[in-house]
């Protein structure tokens, strides 16, 4: 039986093909331009994110994220992370955008493995990949401590994972590929954010994972992380960067261990957006909560207001829930003013 991947090289010039196919394009684009300065089985790190990081779009802004690319064609690997007192998750992602693992605060060395390799003696979190190529992200919440996070670079670190980086990618005539493309940012607006993103192949259908990459690539299944996007006004409109809005995060949407963020995005780059105030998000770190519980946040083109995010340009924003409460409504409120 062909694989789901041998099945979208097999050829066929169709806009099914491509929406099949999207995910695994994008992975080899980040992939190929993290190999340009960097080396497979090695991390590289972020340090804060900031407008002028093209790696990923949709980053988050107050996150040390940390990312290796690997591939297991020569046998498993080990990824060792620190010990941290704030937030820290470890995703292991496949080149399909497989997610078969999100590991918080990891207690012990994680072991990658494709089926049918030897198990190595140890006590490790085991994780099996449906592709020899992929990649470790780590998040590390910044809370005015940067320092103390690149201090724990050091520590992250794998054992293996420099073998064979080739991975295919079908190519497609260019009227499929813009049919493809329309196709999937057309159903982006009706997309689950809770759908979005599984653990295995066939978890997802073709054009919710696909609308899932293109408007958050590296996101994760619901279980570890819930998301909630902003896109229109309460009237349906296109939010824009001149007017101001206030959007209500609904109290109650993480564990304790877990935390919220919101953060805003270009319309047209879904990167950050620049600003003088250096300011791109806001999380349950650095939000002042109302008396009963929620969140208010001002999203304004100056960056005036309570909890505000400067926004000055048309724009989207994107709620993410770690650790959730499962079923809690995250549903944000928003007004403009």
């Amino acid at each position: 039986m062909r694989s789901i991947h041998e099945a979208n090289l097999s050829g066929q010039d169709t806009t099914e093909a491509y929406i099949r196919e999207f995910p695994n394009r994008e992975q080899v684009r980040m992939m190929k331009i993290w190999l340009e300065n960097h080396e497979p089985g090695t991390f590289s790190f972020t340090g804060l994110v900031d407008p002028t990081d093209v790696t990923v779009v949709t980053p988050q802004a107050t996150v040390d994220y940390g990312y290796c690319w690997f591939s297991l064609s020569d046998g498993p690997a080990i990824v060792h992370a620190p010990q941290y007192e704030l937030f820290c998750s470890v995703s292991v992602f496949d080149m399909l955008h497989n997610v078969p693992a999100v590991i918080v605060n990891p207690a012990r060395p994680i072991l990658l493995i494709r089926p049918g390799q030897e198990v190595p003696n140890g006590d490790y979190t085991i994780v099996e990949l449906e592709t020899d190529q992929g990649l470790i992200l780590i998040r590390m919440v910044v809370v005015d401590n940067l320092d103390e996070v690149q201090a724990l670079h050091p520590s992250i670190r794998m054992e293996g994972g420099s073998g064979d980086m080739t991975r295919p990618v079908q190519r497609f005539s260019p009227g499929v590929e813009e049919a493809g493309r329309a196709i999937i940012a057309a159903g982006i607006p009706f997309l689950n954010p809770d759908e979005a993103f599984g653990k295995c192949s066939g978890d997802v259908g073709d054009i919710t994972l696909a609308g899932g990459v293109m408007i958050g690539q590296l996101g994760t299944p619901s279980d570890t992380v819930r998301y909630g996007t902003i896109l229109t006004d309460a009237d349906g409109a296109p939010l824009t960067g001149n007017d101001t809005y206030e959007l209500t995060v609904p109290q109650g949407i993480v564990k304790g261990d877990g935390y919220f963020s919101i953060t805003v995005y270009d319309s047209d780059t879904k990167l950050l957006i620049p600003n003088d105030l250096g300011v791109y998000d806001r999380t349950t770190y650095s939000a002042e909560p109302e008396p009963d519980g929620t969140y208010r946040i001002i999203l304004s083109p100056n960056g005036k207001g309570h909890n505000a995010i400067p926004t000055g340009r048309p724009f989207y924003a994107i709620l993410r829930a770690y650790v959730p409460v499962p079923g809690a409504d995250m549903t944000v409120g928003i007004t403009r003013h």
